[in-house]
């Protein structure tokens, strides 16, 4: 009889374990206007509202890119909520249901600036073509002159005689 009790409590113990839940963790990326491009640590997602199951908490890294609209960059920190704290989260992932943990992020994104369209400078004809410039001649050295061009002082004309 105990045999057969121990038996059905190990059955039992098994059965809860392969029933038991597990934690679900998944955000939604919103944008106004929806359409555009996710990446998640560059990754691509899709186009939002994209929904995605992530797997680790902390910081991530977003990008959202739409033509016509500026790209918008963006670091975001995905905090653990207290009930998956250390040691809560192993009764978490034995409860005998899913643990759900959804998140949704909106952005709005601005319109990008026109810039103008760059207008290459007119063609001159040949006709109206400057001549081309001569090489530049060299400088012209002074010519020597005879006459020095300091005066003799005193000690030097001394030293002459």
């Amino acid at each position: 009889m105990m045999r057969r009790r121990c038996a059905w409590l190990l059955v039992a113990g098994y059965g809860l374990l392969i029933l038991s839940g597990c934690v679900r963790r998944s955000l939604t990326i919103r944008t106004e206007p929806p359409g555009a491009l996710v990446y998640v640590n560059d990754q691509l997602k899709g186009k939002s509202p994209v929904t995605y199951d992530f797997e680790w908490y902390g910081w991530h890294r977003f990008s959202i890119r739409k033509d016509g609209y500026e790209r918008l960059d963006d670091n975001r920190l995905l905090r653990c909520p207290p009930y998956l704290w250390i040691p809560f989260d192993l009764a978490m992932e034995l409860m005998p249901f899913p643990v759900r943990d959804q998140r949704t992020w909106s952005y709005t994104l601005t319109l990008a600036l026109e810039l103008p369209t760059p207008v290459p400078p007119p063609l001159i004809s040949q006709k109206e073509t400057p001549s081309a410039p001569a090489e530049p001649a060299a400088p012209e050295a002074p010519e020597p002159t005879a006459e020095p061009t300091t005066a003799p002082t005193q000690e030097s004309t001394d030293a002459t005689r």
